[in-house]
């Protein structure tokens, strides 16, 4: 019973942070300024993102040889991207490692490697698709410049396999350097890095692998564009399409480097800037950044909360999580 309460405890703990951080009462005043309906559609799309993260896991952890089901994907990619945001450098992803661990038996190397694949491969993409998208529409450039850059685009996202392709392993070279110390643990580290970098060679090698991950990433970040793009139009600012995916990825990029949860500040300032440059009157750009965390942060958090407390899983799952400890431990 106390497992319950402690478990419900942090449950709560976690969605009040994640309402705190969101600000969600700063949004309410704007509402009624909305076309009610293209709010309610940016809304809804989040449920297209829930999806599109948990396929483009499932087909991750199918390639590094630990296929789970899209069901059981959804609060896992759920509540890691919750987490991900609410603690610095996405250091609160070594809890999905874990649930996946206890509860799929998933080693540690299979799920860093998606990890890191969804994590820095995804951000990598995000940063070469917003800066392509900033040209024409936040730097001024000719039809063939901004084609160009499409271009470079469309080949550094798929850096990793070409770098992999090219024999250049982060991780196994990383493991060559701890492998020459004494220390058992280190040692340990060595192998686990060695048998992740295999597992992220086993995902950027696959071209079907790969060329799914880029697909449906570049998807959910045209979804969340459309989110950003939906807002605008309902405040009556008009801004093209590119250089909505270049604010919002840019943003979200600045975000990122800042460590900061959901990237609040830096990410809202970074947003409102490009927006203005592009045209948009100051107070829309302000408002759009306060209701796109309305429309985007907020319901993906909650989501992201509800999906511990599903994984909490009731006091038997919890119950075989100790026994699967106590058995780690005595191995």
């Amino acid at each position: 019973m106390r497992r319950v309460v402690v478990w419900g405890l942090v449950s709560l703990a976690l969605l009040l942070i994640v309402l705190w951080r969101t600000r969600p009462w700063e949004a309410a005043a704007l509402v009624a300024r909305l076309d009610g309906w293209l709010f309610f559609a940016a809304l809804a799309l989040n449920l297209i993102v829930i999806a599109l993260w948990a396929e483009r896991s499932r087909s991750l952890m199918d390639a590094v040889g630990s296929a789970l089901p899209i069901r059981t994907l959804v609060p896992v990619t759920s509540f890691a991207n919750t987490i991900n945001n609410l603690t610095p450098a996405s250091s609160g992803e070594v809890l999905r490692a874990i649930v996946l661990q206890r509860r799929h038996a998933v080693p540690y190397e299979s799920s860093t490697a998606v990890i890191l694949a969804e994590r820095l491969w995804a951000i990598g993409l995000m940063l070469v698709t917003a800066s392509a998208a900033a040209l024409g529409t936040l730097i001024p450039a000719p039809l063939p410049i901004v084609a160009g850059g499409w271009l470079v685009a469309a080949v550094l996202a798929f850096a990793p396999s070409i770098l992999y392709a090219l024999g250049l392993r982060p991780g196994l070279l990383l493991a060559g350097v701890l492998s020459r110390f004494a220390s058992a643990r280190l040692r340990r580290l060595s192998t686990g890095l060695a048998a992740m970098d295999v597992r992220l060679r086993d995902i950027t090698l696959d071209p079907r692998r790969s060329g799914h991950f880029v697909a449906t990433t570049a998807l959910i970040f045209a979804i969340f564009a459309t989110q950003l793009w939906l807002v605008l139009d309902a405040l009556g600012a008009e801004v093209n399409p590119a250089g909505v995916w270049a604010a919002y990825g840019l943003s979200i990029c600045a975000g990122v480097i800042s460590a900061l949860p959901f990237g609040l500040g830096a990410a809202d300032a970074v947003l409102v800037v490009l927006l203005v440059a592009q045209g948009v009157d100051t107070a829309a750009a302000g408002a759009a950044a306060i209701l796109l965390r309305a429309v985007t942060t907020l319901p993906l958090g909650i989501a992201g909360s509800v999906s511990w407390m599903v994984l909490g899983g009731g006091p038997k799952a919890q119950d075989e999580d100790i026994a699967n400890l106590r058995a780690d431990r005595e191995a």
